[in-house]
């Protein structure tokens, strides 16, 4: 007869399942827990009553429940695996070897961007008995436990893995599993406590958050009673114990959108984990120009190790903008290939977990919360989120609770003001039920919470000027509002909320995205749109709205004929009732006569708008359009009106509070048009050294004009240090405004420092983009453009390449002088 080879049984506590030979033997919750019972008592036999009170703790259940599980073992192991014991119970025959730890369980030393956090949590386990690792699913809290417990010299390590217990009463059970004890009485604690008497060690109770109750009770009872036991717990919200020490886990750090770099961008924890293990999956090395879309990636899947560690395994040898287009909308789908050993398959599941443990209501306002792209505050979530079944009363505290649960991040996890809800999250939830947003009419109520924030930002900057106004709104949410209203779904009010946030793209340097949206306002006008609307939306794009330069503004000559006068009347009435549109408009009006010369009609729209300040008492606003007056009267000829004009400007930003770096920027122009230039080139600096007040167009402004008051001074070293400052802005920002300024700047410099040939073709380059745009010169400028033509005289028959390569060629030749220089 030949010989069977007998057959070879693993038992996977982490992932409650029993495997034969490598095949998962299929067995019932009850009946895996009745294995799970017996296997603990290492052979002996159990009463009846003991494994009633291991199977079903704290339940009254009748002899009969535990003799069905035991026939549905022995008909999946066979029927002699479990064994009669006359007058004692049940015996397990079987020799159940445990699986052994993933071998990817990576060490400390191979964990990615943790080093802070492991010196952290060393730090916490040095102070307390009780310490727990608190995150969001698939923030990697499991291997930081590992690798922070391995560090623990003179402890007995044993990890607990609770994920996998679905019923109550079973955590001392699933503990004495992982201890090794052998059960032979009922009273498991007290044989966990005997196993712990005398051995210092350390219970890593992993995944704990569906058992909180039972593991917080469990907790307290082994502390009170074990001097040297310690517990490391991961979860998602903490036990809310006495002695309880935190440790909140955030994602790893993202590459920033601005960066380009593929060097810097493989610096990021979040790219080196995902080139990590897509390199120890055996694929080549990607390519460094496919860094950006990697970093996108990353940011898109808020830097979560999980993500990553999935996203690594999908990349292979694809290019990575072919798998960011398949990911699309689905990232919560994202699967882990088999030869993983994690508990999650893949986001979506492991997201489930969380969401079957929320409350109805909590469940409802998370749902509720997908439509905020970005982060958002309380009030933000009561007013888009709060209806009915909810109160808005019911919301401050659901969102206490979805944070606990590190369903929503705070502060803490996003690094940054407000909440917001990760995007992998946001994804799942839109999954779930992709009507509800719409169904709800959710967009709907966000676009009409954000003009009543967005009023109260324009208030505050009134009070404290725009850089130090605090905006209760991301503008994530603007851009994903902005695109479903300007879509078709509701054009007016997003119309009118491009205007409202025009003012706030400016102050954080967004030019081209309020260009962006601004000219989709403008193509939505139509017959329907109020006067007064289609009036403000025209100037701004048309006029000085943004500070760059749009093909747009090349048809200047059009609008000024066909559009400007009917926006000026329908604006007109409408100051009493929309003072800030009626004020903004006017500004840009005015800046449009500028350019065409007409200087004293620009400084009647200003003083128009003067008065509406004044009456209204918009302070802030009315020290700009002061500025203005002020250096348009210096064009003038007008020095005394230009200089009374800004130094009430700037005692109107004096009495706010404000550092006046606009109007002081505007007396530099003046001194400078005043012939003093020692007195502006002071003033540019120490507007500069101040620092507050400064937007980002503010700041490259005066670099641009403290370059040339230096170039008209002779001050050639200093020039060029303060011109490749403005320049490098300029590049960052793509304030395509000044990129004539900034051509013709550079232009006098090269050929005061005997490089003709380069001044000739930036010459004519800047010849060429201001004549495109319908671009006028005054001030500093014209004082460069003046020296420039004596240097040069007429630029001839020169061909200059295009935009991007003579700024790039000015680039060069400044960084190269200031180099010889030093």
């Amino acid at each position: 007869m030949p010989f069977e080879k007998p057959d070879h049984y693993l038992l996977d506590t982490g992932r409650r399942r029993l495997l034969r030979n490598g095949d998962v033997v299929a067995l019932g919750d009850r009946a895996f827990d009745l294995l799970l019972a017996l296997a603990g008592a290492s052979g002996e036999a159990l009463s009846a009553d003991e494994l009633t009170a291991l199977v079903w703790p704290g339940l009254s259940v009748s002899a009969g429940n535990l003799r069905v599980q035991v026939r549905a073992l022995r008909k999946a192991l066979g029927d002699g695996a479990v064994e009669n014991v006359p007058g004692i119970g049940y015996r397990l025959t079987l020799s159940l070897a445990p699986v052994p730890a993933p071998a990817d369980e990576a060490p400390a030393e191979e964990l990615v961007g943790r080093d802070g956090d492991l010196g952290r949590l060393r730090e916490l386990l040095a102070r307390s008995r009780l310490v727990s690792i608190i995150g969001p699913g698939g923030v990697g809290k499991t291997c930081l436990a590992l690798a922070g417990a391995a560090a623990c010299e003179g402890l007995r390590v044993v990890h607990v893995e609770l994920a996998p217990v679905r019923q109550p009463g079973l955590v001392p059970v699933v503990t004495a599993a992982a201890l090794s004890i052998r059960l032979l009485k009922a009273d498991v604690v007290d044989a966990i406590r005997a196993a712990l008497a005398g051995q210092p060690t350390l219970l890593l109770l992993d995944n704990a958050e569906h058992l909180l109750d039972e593991v917080g009770e469990f907790a307290e009872n082994l502390l009170g009673t074990c001097p040297d036991l310690h517990l490391l717990l991961t979860s998602r919200e903490p036990l809310n114990i006495s002695g309880e020490l935190l440790l909140n886990l955030c994602p790893l750090a993202c590459p920033p959108a601005e960066e380009g770099e593929a060097a810097a961008i493989r610096s990021y924890p979040a790219v080196a984990l995902v080139l990590r293990n897509h390199a120890q999956a055996g694929w080549p090395p990607l390519a460094d120009d496919q860094m950006p879309a990697l970093a996108k990636l990353c940011r898109q899947l808020d830097g979560l190790p999980l993500a990553l560690v999935l996203l690594a395994a999908q990349l292979r040898d694809c290019p990575v903008a072919d798998v960011s287009a398949a990911l699309a909308g689905r990232l919560q789908n994202l699967p882990l290939a088999g030869t993983f050993h994690y508990r999650h398959d893949s986001l979506a599941h492991m997201l489930d977990w969380s969401f079957d443990l929320l409350s109805d209501d909590e469940r409802l306002l998370l749902s509720r919360l997908a439509v905020f792209s970005g982060s958002w505050p309380v009030a933000g979530a009561v007013a888009v989120c709060g209806a009915a079944p909810l109160t808005p009363a019911m919301v401050p505290g659901l969102v206490a609770g979805l944070v606990s649960r590190s369903l929503v991040a705070g502060p803490l996890q996003t690094q940054g003001a407000g909440l917001r809800l990760l995007e992998t999250i946001r994804q799942y939830i839109i999954a779930r039920d992709p009507g509800r947003i719409e169904r709800e009419r959710l967009n709907h109520a966000l676009l009409g919470w954000l003009p009543d924030v967005l009023e109260e930002y324009h208030v505050q900057s009134e009070q404290v000027g725009v850089i130090a106004a605090k905006l209760d709104v991301d503008i994530a949410d603007v851009r994903a509002i902005l695109d479903w209203a300007l879509g078709g779904q509701d054009i007016q009010r997003g119309q009118e909320l491009v205007v409202a946030m025009i003012r706030v793209w400016n102050v954080r340097g967004l030019y081209t995205e309020a260009a962006r949206y601004l000219v989709r306002a403008w193509d939505a006008c139509d017959a329907d749109t109020p006067p007064a609307l289609r009036g403000i939306i025209g100037l701004l794009l048309y006029g000085e709205g943004i500070p760059l330069q749009l093909p747009h503004h090349q048809q200047r000559p059009w609008f000024m004929r066909e559009e400007f006068p009917a926006a000026i009347a329908a604006l007109r009435p409408i100051q009493h009732q929309q003072p800030r549109w009626f004020i903004n408009a006017f500004m840009s009006a005015g800046w449009m006569k500028r350019y065409q010369g007409e200087l004293e009609a620009a400084l009647t729209l200003w003083e128009e708008a003067l008065v509406v300040c004044e009456r209204h008492a918009l302070a802030n606003l009315q020290s700009t359009i002061l500025s203005l007056i002020g250096t348009t009267a210096a064009l003038i000829g007008d020095l005394t009106k230009a200089r009374s004009s800004l130094e009430l400007a700037m005692e109107i930003g004096l009495r706010i509070g404000l550092y006046p770096a606009l109007p002081a920027m505007r007396m530099a122009e003046v001194e400078f048009a005043a012939g003093d230039y020692d007195r502006a080139v002071a003033v540019a600096r120490e507007i500069l050294v101040q620092g507050r007040g400064i937007t980002p167009a503010l700041e490259l402004t005066l670099y641009a004009n403290l370059a040339s008051y230096l170039v008209v001074k002779g001050d050639l070293p200093a020039a060029i240090e303060e011109a490749l400052t403005g320049l490098r802005l300029l590049l960052r920002q793509k304030y395509t405004y000044s990129i004539g300024w900034t051509l013709e700047r550079g232009a006098l410099i090269a050929a005061r420092l005997g490089r003709r040939e380069l001044a000739a073709e930036l010459m004519a380059g800047a010849d060429a983009f201001v004549a495109s745009m319908n671009l006028t010169r005054g001030g500093p400028e014209l004082a460069v453009y003046s020296l420039l033509r004596d240097e040069l005289g007429q630029p001839g028959d020169v061909t200059p390449p295009p935009t991007e390569q003579l700024l790039q060629k000015l680039l060069a030749f400044y960084e190269g002088a200031v180099a010889a220089e030093s």
